[in-house]
């Protein structure tokens, strides 16, 4: 089985790459693979000009040189209770970092964390406190200081916002939005909100069983989607105001095929209302249509 198949983009420095797409598209795994969490069978992988994993050479970094690169390259998890040690104070969980990575020892490790703390909103007298005291967009927050304790250049973030409320996900949103301005920072930002992603991310990648289908700018997705996937995707968006109706909806038929057992040809074809018998057979691949909008449909010039 071939959780991501093919999928290759660029995440230019100081920008938010989003990824969407449906439960199981891998979008996560796509995260992963980059930050070697898990291992990829195939394919490289590139960071700040330092290749990081390149099958083909048989080139890989060993442990310790990965373990510097984790200082530079971080994660924020989609569930904050989950992904912190209900046994350790919200300090501790900060400082482990760096201590881990010798950033500073003792007190001075205790003061560093306390100032990432503070600078993602949480109270310097409330670090004595075990991860199950607080609310889940507390629990975010302290997730968010510990990827930011390392200072790093890249930030995965994996769904950050999906398990929290809607005012806090905005309360979320505006704090990574201001530690990017504030130093500077990468984000990949995986989501199934398109909302969300609209307003945060500068380029998008939409994702369907493994592969991916169009990316390209915010704006040019979303005003103009080439894909039939990525056109109903959009259209299952709710409208903006009360009251006021989109456009109309793309509803698929059929089911989303096992990944273990994908389509032959394009393997959105099985869904697709505008697929031919040339889909079945031929895998389309990221064309250039202009600019950095680039779309995997064998129709796509006739449909839109």
């Amino acid at each position: 089985m071939r959780a991501v198949d093919g999928v290759s983009f660029d995440v230019q420095k100081g920008e938010c790459f989003g990824l969407v797409g449906e439960s199981g598209c891998g979008k996560s795994t796509t995260g992963r693979c980059i930050l070697r969490l898990i291992d990829a069978t195939a394919g490289s992988m590139k960071f700040d000009g330092r290749v990081i994993f390149d099958a083909e050479a048989g080139t890989s970094m060993e442990r310790q040189e990965l373990l510097g690169l984790r200082r530079d390259m971080q994660i924020i998890f989609q569930d904050p209770t989950a992904s912190l040690d209900p046994h350790m104070n919200v300090r501790d969980i900060v400082a482990e970092g760096i201590i881990k990575h010798r950033l500073a020892e003792g007190k001075a490790a205790e003061l560093l964390a306390l100032e990432c703390l503070e600078l993602c909103g949480l109270s310097r007298k409330n670090a004595h406190r075990y991860p199950h005291e607080f609310s889940g967009g507390q629990r975010q927050r302290v997730g968010i200081a510990r990827a930011l304790a390392l200072k790093p250049k890249f930030i995965m973030a994996d769904e950050p916002i999906s398990a929290l409320d809607v005012s806090i996900q905005a309360q979320i949103l505006n704090l990574m939005s201001d530690l990017k301005e504030q130093f500077g920072l990468t984000y990949l930002f995986v989501s199934h909100d398109l909302g969300t992603v609209k307003y945060f991310c500068d380029h998008i990648g939409v994702m369907y069983l493994g592969v991916m289908v169009e990316s390209g700018t915010a704006s040019e997705l979303f005003d103009s989607p080439c894909h039939p996937y990525a056109r109903a995707l959009l259209s299952s968006m709710p409208a903006e105001k009360p009251g006021l109706r989109n456009k109309e909806r793309i509803r698929l038929t059929g089911d989303i095929p096992s990944p273990s057992q994908p389509p032959s040809g394009c393997k959105f074809h099985t869904r697709c209302p505008f697929a031919v018998e040339q889909c079945r057979v031929q895998v389309p691949h990221l064309e250039s249509a202009g600019g950095t909008h680039q779309v995997a449909c064998l129709r796509w010039r006739e449909i839109i």
